[in-house]
């Protein structure tokens, strides 16, 4: 299993603070290319979205997108985890910028969660969840960068929610339910427009979850509820008379 650590999903070529003139403008094209791809993929969809529909909206050549990426392939397979950095970066500063009641009592953590699944990073990473059920050479390269990035995030919720720290299991679970609301939400937005409901909702997974983890409330056990016992017919033994 690999280390579950957000900064090595920090994309390749980054250039350091020392870095110079040449690899600083190195690092600024590569970041506007992938930028361009998460807007492509986030606006136009995954079928849509082409090198040159990239190389155009991030106003480089082809040349230097060829440069950095040979292949569409070599570009989505950065963008995954490029996207999903950019995400998971933006929740934990959000959550460090909170006050311990306001992350704590008021579980403000929720609204700052939903406002970063509708951003054009979640989407584009949305999309090419979507997109990997049915296209195989992208399911290969998404599925294994996926779970990873799964592991990267119970461990930055563990570094950004102390309180939840001695009952891990019951955090993950609460994980879980969260992705599961949220995911649903962005891809009914469009057909509910309903804001008022996305408040209710919103509100009501608030609850839930301080309820979860202050033990009023809790799961229910992974096994489920036993299945009634079946009688079964007993064997009669025919018997014979003696002689």
């Amino acid at each position: 299993m690999q280390p579950a650590n957000l900064s090595e999903l920090e994309p390749a070529g980054m250039a350091p603070p020392t870095a110079g003139l040449q690899q600083r403008k190195s690092s600024e094209t590569r970041v506007a290319i992938l930028d361009a791809a998460v807007e492509c993929l986030a606006k136009y969809g995954y079928a849509r979205t082409t090198t040159q529909l990239i190389a155009k909206i991030a106003n480089v050549s082809r040349g230097a997108m060829l440069h950095h990426y040979a292949t569409k392939q070599d570009l989505i397979e950065s963008v995954i985890d490029y996207a999903f950095f950019r995400h998971m970066e933006g929740f934990s500063a959000a959550v460090q910028s909170l006050t311990e009641v306001q992350r704590t009592r008021e579980n403000a953590g929720i609204l700052m969660d939903w406002s970063l699944y509708l951003s054009r990073e979640y989407k584009a990473y949305l999309e090419l969840n979507v997109a990997a059920r049915t296209d195989e050479d992208l399911r290969a390269m998404f599925i294994p960068k996926a779970q990873r990035h799964d592991r990267v995030w119970s461990e930055e919720l563990v570094r950004n929610f102390p309180e939840w720290a001695e009952d891990q299991e019951r955090l993950a679970r609460s994980h879980r339910l969260v992705q599961s609301v949220m995911s649903g939400m962005v891809l009914n937005r469009d057909i509910w427009d309903d804001p008022a409901m996305e408040e209710t909702l919103l509100a009501f997974l608030a609850s839930v979850l301080l309820k979860v983890r202050d033990g009023s409330l809790t799961f229910a056990s992974p096994s489920g509820p036993k299945k009634p016992r079946v009688a079964r017919p007993r064997k009669t033994v025919a018997r014979t008379a003696a002689a």
